[in-house]
């Protein structure tokens, strides 16, 4: 039988050696790193550039450079995690991000009870490990592309005023990444900055759709698309566009709010057994004590937990509409 010592050397030797291998994978090339970094500090010293724009531009510069080093399996979930990251906005690079994670799975593998088994553990340690740095950056991205969301409106407004002016478009989107706050001001700064180094306006344009990913900025990358290359009043196209984004937007809060109701009844409805199964053992511990265990309480308690489930998935379908 292996001695439990032993068992966590070898733990320890894997952890250590991921690690190491995390790092090579991610630093490799220093030298070029620090270039880089110097490119960075002149440009955000020089032109005055807002620090988001200037994290947007770092995380996009080392993101195809990253990826030609990792081939095979391993490419498309780091490109999947590089992709969540700088649509979340997130400014702790992917390596750290790693390294919390594997801290958290080592920390989570010695909760775990030994009885357990040595591949469950690990199986249990990692999946605890990746549900609160995976919800963290879920949560944060759907709070930055619902922020983006509210100011398509205003910033398809300062680009129609801007081409009646008689600026032309790329203008126009420096002047958006001028006057717009984050995080629709640096990411069209970005935008500016890529066209202004040679970069082709609509390559530009989808670059900003899959960096953001907010569904109706498709329809403004389009729009400058079919624009740049067959020419017609943008401005009129990008009026419409932002009055329909407008009702919307407005139609989607309406929505939300006749349907609120509904939610909060499927809240109530999934909470209220467990808060009153928390509430009787608290007063009464021998209540659920003398029949726990016994089978016919267990086939119960999936019976409704299965029941709750569907439940729910039916609530959640009758008040969440598209709209």
């Amino acid at each position: 039988m292996t001695e439990p010592w032993f068992l966590y050397f070898l733990i320890f030797v894997a952890v250590f050696l991921g690690v190491q291998g995390v790092i090579v994978l991610l630093g490799g090339d220093l030298a070029r790193r620090r270039r880089q970094e110097r490119r960075f500090a002149e440009l955000a010293g020089g032109a005055g550039r807002d620090e988001e724009a200037i994290e947007i531009v770092k995380r996009r510069a080392g993101e195809a450079w990253t990826l030609s080093r990792a081939g095979g399996a391993l490419a498309r979930p780091l490109a999947a995690l590089d992709l969540l990251i700088l649509q979340s906005g997130m400014r702790m690079a992917r390596g750290r991000l790693l390294l919390v994670a594997a801290a958290l799975t080592l920390m989570a593998f010695f909760l775990i009870p030994a009885s357990a088994g040595f591949v469950p553990r690990i199986a249990g340690a990692a999946a605890i490990a990746a549900a609160p740095v995976g919800a963290a950056l879920a949560l944060r991205r759907a709070r930055r592309i619902a922020r983006f969301g509210e100011q398509l409106p205003d910033v398809l407004d300062v680009i129609v005023r801007s081409l009646k002016a008689g600026h032309p478009l790329t203008v126009s989107l420096s002047l958006v990444g001028r006057e717009m706050p984050e995080p629709a001001g640096p990411e069209f700064a970005v935008v500016f900055d890529e066209i202004s180094y040679g970069r082709e306006l609509r390559e530009a344009m989808e670059n900003l759709n899959r960096r953001v990913g907010h569904q109706d900025l498709h329809f403004l990358v389009t729009a400058i698309a079919v624009a740049d290359r067959t020419g017609g009043n943008l401005g009129e196209i990008l009026a419409s566009l932002s009055r329909l984004i407008r009702d919307r937007f407005r139609l989607t809060r309406k929505v939300r709010a006749l349907s609120s109701e509904g939610r909060f009844s499927a809240v109530a409805l999934s909470l209220t057994p467990i808060i009153l199964f928390g509430a009787i053992s608290a007063l009464s511990p021998r209540f659920y004590g003398e029949v726990w265990g016994h089978p016919v309480l267990n086939a119960a308690l999936a019976t409704g937990a299965v029941l709750m489930l569907i439940g729910n998935v039916v609530m959640y379908r009758m008040v969440n509409f598209k709209v």
